[in-house]
């Protein structure tokens, strides 16, 4: 009798996709960008249409960058950090819509399923360190982004003078997510979501995560009753995260739309508020 060992086939499967969920942006100079793969350790320069210029080492990818002496348009930049086990794609609504009325706006990708929030940090504590000619930066982001940017906001002090300003998260677990708690006893929840799934559980190491100490808005997903969209979760939620899990002790601005925790960053109300908060 031949015994196959499913979570084994699981990991497998999941480490070796593909696309955008192995890559993590370390540089960004506009719309030109450096990624890592973080299973492979190699790296490629990616042109504002996603094609490869060069594939190979670190140091050559930096160099060929460096000589296309590409700016940005603002010296404000806004980076949109997308959630757990998604990709920089997901935030193209909002990132358009952020463009459209002249920010700087760029959606960052990285490997979500492989490495942990601190992890996450340390290449976008890289890349922001190499951004020409920045002075500002605010956050948009979603889920577990807002972590990762929570994370990246409490070493403010190594980006070499550039200026945190503003930071968005919506549907972020800021009080961690029970329904993860719940899915942990599980072990291929684990397995499948990768290390990062265990910082969203609503433990001690989640508290000890500095919360923002600059302008913040808080956007909730919800029905607006107490069921939400998972009568499953305490009170109002958006399926996954509860109104009550997104808010943070810090003195912040608050709405909740009525939509699902998946499509937060598409809603019309959702890019409304955003772009008022940044512009005031």
């Amino acid at each position: 009798m031949v015994l196959i060992d499913f979570e084994e086939i699981i990991k497998n499967e999941i480490q070796n996709l593909g696309g955008p969920y192995v890559w993590t942006d370390i540089m960004l100079h506009g719309d030109h960008r450096v990624q890592k793969n973080v299973k492979r350790k190699s790296y490629r320069l990616l042109d504002a249409e996603n094609k490869v210029i060069y594939r190979g080492d670190l140091e050559r990818c930096r160099s060929t960058l460096l000589k296309l002496q590409i700016k940005f348009k603002s010296t404000h930049l806004i980076l949109l950090i997308h959630g757990l086990g998604r990709h920089a794609g997901i935030m193209k609504k909002m990132r358009d819509a952020l463009q459209n009325e002249g920010f700087s706006a760029h959606s960052l990708n990285y490997a979500t399923l492989f490495e942990d929030v601190s992890t996450h940090a340390d290449n976008f504590e890289y890349l922001i360190k190499n951004l020409p000619g920045v002075k500002k930066i605010s956050f948009v982001t979603h889920s577990l982004g807002g972590l990762v940017a929570r994370e990246l906001l409490s070493r403010d002090d190594m980006w070499q003078n550039i200026k945190p300003e503003k930071i968005v998260m919506m549907g972020t677990p800021n009080k961690g997510a029970q329904i993860a708690e719940f899915l942990n006893r599980l072990k291929a929840f684990e397995i499948i979501m990768g290390p990062s799934s265990q910082n969203v559980l609503p433990d001690d190491k989640l508290k000890e995560l500095p919360e923002p100490k600059i302008p913040t808005l808080i956007i909730a997903g919800g029905r607006g009753n107490n069921l939400g969209y998972n009568p499953l979760l305490p009170g109002d939620n958006d399926g996954i995260v509860t109104v009550d899990e997104t808010r943070i002790d810090e003195p912040h601005e608050f709405i909740c739309v009525p939509v699902i925790h998946t499509t937060i960053m598409d809603h019309k109300k959702s890019i409304a508020e955003t772009i008022n908060f940044l512009k005031t």
